[in-house]
């Protein structure tokens, strides 16, 4: 018998001994291929390669069964645990209940007192005669110009930034504004 005749047969029985040892895996098993190099590296791979041994791998024993993640649904936001936070004192300063100001150019400065301190997510704004007067501000010192001669009355409002909602609002404080006027003006009467 020839050398290229011994191959063919060993080739064919190597073929055989795979196809057999195929048949008889496990769904949880697969052939792997293992061949040491001359240099004594080893060498797996799932293809037969001339020198390499079939080796049997079982599949399930390398999987970690873990349980499927259970979803829970959040009882209440944090905005709902957390409970209202409440302004004690919200008021008008400056200037006083029912005070006069002589002001001839029309200039008031308006001191909000507000505890506890006002806080990170809240603005105050000031409003005369029911109107908003600027934006809303992070500081409780206001400063208007050229307000009107007359009876006016302010009140402060804490509003949410995020929500825009009004958590509290303070007392009405009326301060009477005295300008001067030309009508009364003596250089006019002749």
């Amino acid at each position: 018998m020839n050398l290229s005749g011994v191959f063919s047969k060993l080739a064919l029985l190597a073929a055989f001994a795979i196809a057999t040892n195929i048949g008889t895996l496990s769904a949880n098993e697969t052939v792997m291929y293992k061949k040491v190099d001359k240099n004594g590296r080893v060498i797996y791979t799932d293809k037969p390669i001339p020198g390499a041994k079939p080796i049997t791998v079982k599949t399930n024993t390398n999987v970690i069964s873990t349980s499927k993640p259970v979803v829970t649904q959040k009882l209440k936001l944090e905005e709902e645990k957390e409970e209202t936070f409440e302004y004690s004192v919200l008021s008008i300063d400056k200037p006083s209940n029912d005070e006069a100001i002589r002001a001839n150019d029309g200039n008031l400065y308006v001191i909000v007192g507000i505890s506890p301190q006002l806080q990170p997510n809240h603005s105050v704004r000031l409003q005369m005669d029911g109107i908003a007067i600027g934006q809303a501000q992070k500081v409780p010192y206001f400063s208007l110009s050229n307000v009107d001669r007359g009876t006016h009355k302010l009140t402060a409002v804490i509003i949410d930034d995020d929500s825009q909602k009004i958590l509290k609002t303070s007392e009405a404080s009326s301060f009477h504004m005295l300008r001067a006027t030309v009508l009364n003006n003596p250089v006019n009467r002749n």
